[in-house]
């Protein structure tokens, strides 16, 4: 029976340790002043302007509101707040606050 009971304790404490390995650096890697949400992050930009970020564009030509967007993955720039639409090889359409940077980086569903 002691041999079943740490038999059965090694087997819960594998899936533990392996959701463990995995979650706990992705909450360290957590922006605290961020707010997230599905397509990405977004916080408070230094000037009060407002930025985007593309951070995976996936294609060499993106555009940004039906114009070319000339700065590389991961490289903000200078945006209107609102509705903005993005397109690097798909189209993907996010709302940017007023005054933020806002880090675009979830193309998915």
């Amino acid at each position: 029976m002691k041999k079943f009971l740490l038999i059965l304790g090694f087997l819960i404490l594998i899936p533990v340790a392996a959701l463990l390995i995995i979650a706990v650096p992705q909450l360290l890697n957590k922006d605290p002043d961020a707010t997230y949400e599905l397509r990405g992050r977004y916080r408070t930009s230094d000037d009060g302007s407002t930025y985007l970020v593309i951070e995976d564009q996936g294609t060499d030509k993106c555009f940004v509101n039906s114009k070319p967007w000339p700065h590389n993955s991961s490289q903000k720039g200078k945006i209107s707040h609102g509705d903005v639409h993005i397109e690097c090889g798909m189209y993907m359409s996010i709302t940017v606050p007023k005054g933020t940077i806002y880090y675009f980086n979830y193309w998915g569903p």
